[in-house]
């Protein structure tokens, strides 16, 4: 392995850096979205290879450093280590069990191992978690229609007469919580919720090693079943960003204008209920209608040339303390006067470049996604 500088990451799969003065592309074997992990200049771990038909690109992206320690971003990789510490009996509730086949079929999906304790089958699968906060760990950190799936058909398999467990490896040997990403997968975190008593969950810490070893002491974490059945709820808050490519003026019926410069332009949203759906409205672009008949939002939806709508969903009022915190990190702010509050957000907070490539941005979004719920923790 070899020490690289983080660039860019121009697709899902492919990661842009500068390992000494050479400029690369490698492959990221990761769909998720990383973004506390991957921002400019993060340190990250990359393997030399060789180019042909199969493999154009010239490197592989293993991991990346967070507060200078690695964390594991190759998932197969993973699923060795697992089945490593399953053959040492080092894996936390797994230790009489051994392992007869990896990559089993069972009815529509593949599952990562069939196990095998006392002489009965059971079934693991095994999720890579990267996303993590002071205390708490949460996966996914994209919507996973795959691992809802699995988690059906797993529930389904033990209450036929299979035991099934999905094993969370967290890339953090600091955090004691473990909870499902309900803001960014509503669906994901629900079903976990549902299939709690046919599926058994383990969410293990794991201190990765320079070496990309687990250390030698590997935590079961907490799993805090009142505080996720409170917090999963369709309502909350939104963000959402959009970018201008160019200066633009908006005018309307009555005699105002309002000025927008090119860059990022972040709004708070709320919706006592019904999150989802407010969710979708904001990411619909307005359909080709005359300016006049939008209001400010809706006209700079039409203008941007991207949008992303990021949800926070709380059973706390946190509208007005996001517009604050925002204030704090922003380039610059327009009020929008014009727009009355049942129609959208009341402030635009304008930034540079895209907010997700700021430090200052993503800590905002582990504070009040993840760190603000560790006051409810006992």
């Amino acid at each position: 392995m070899e020490k690289a500088r983080f660039i860019a990451r121009p697709n899902r799969f492919t990661v842009r850096c500068a390992l000494g003065s050479e400029i690369l592309d490698a492959y990221l074997p990761n769909p998720g979205r990383l973004w506390e992990l991957l921002l400019p200049d993060s340190v990250v771990y990359v393997i030399r290879q060789e180019t042909g038909s199969n493999r154009k690109l010239r490197a592989l992206v293993v991991a990346v450093e967070r507060d200078g320690r690695p964390v594991m971003l190759h998932t197969l990789a993973c699923n060795d280590v697992v089945a490593d510490l399953l053959h040492q009996r080092r894996l936390p509730g797994f230790e009489d069990m051994r392992v007869v086949q990896r990559e089993i079929s069972r009815g529509s999906s593949r599952f990562d191992f069939l196990l095998e304790r006392n002489g009965l089958p059971r079934l693991l699968e095994v999720k890579s978690c990267t996303l993590f906060g002071r205390r708490i760990a949460m996966f996914p950190d994209a919507v996973t229609s795959r691992g809802r799936r699995h988690l059906l058909e797993l529930a389904e398999h033990a209450r036929q007469g299979t035991p099934a467990h999905v094993v969370f490896l967290v890339g953090s040997s600091h955090v004691d919580y473990f909870l499902p990403d309900y803001h960014t997968d509503f669906d994901f975190a629900s079903t976990f919720l549902a299939v709690r008593d046919a599926v058994r969950f383990s969410a293990l810490a794991v201190d990765w090693q320079p070496d990309l070893t687990p250390g030698p002491v590997i935590r079961e974490l907490s799993i805090p079943w009142s505080l996720l059945e409170r917090e999963v709820q369709d309502d909350g808050c939104y963000l959402l960003i959009l970018h201008l490519p160019g200066d633009t003026k908006f005018s309307f019926h009555h005699p105002s204008c309002r000025n927008f410069r090119r860059g990022y332009y972040v709004a708070v949203g709320s919706a006592s209920s019904g999150l989802t759906r407010h969710l979708q409205m904001a990411r619909r672009k307005p359909k080709a209608e005359s300016n006049e008949r939008h209001n400010v939002l809706e006209n700079l939806k039409t203008a941007a040339d991207s949008r992303l709508v990021i949800p926070i969903r709380t059973t706390e009022p946190l509208e007005a303390e996001l517009i604050e915190a925002l204030s704090l990190i922003a380039d610059w702010s327009i009020q929008n006067s014009e727009t009355p509050v049942e129609a959208g957000p009341c402030r635009f907070f304008g930034m540079e470049e895209n907010p997700l490539s700021r430090r200052a941005f993503v800590d905002f979004l582990l504070d009040y996604r993840i760190n603000r719920l560790d006051k409810q923790l006992f």
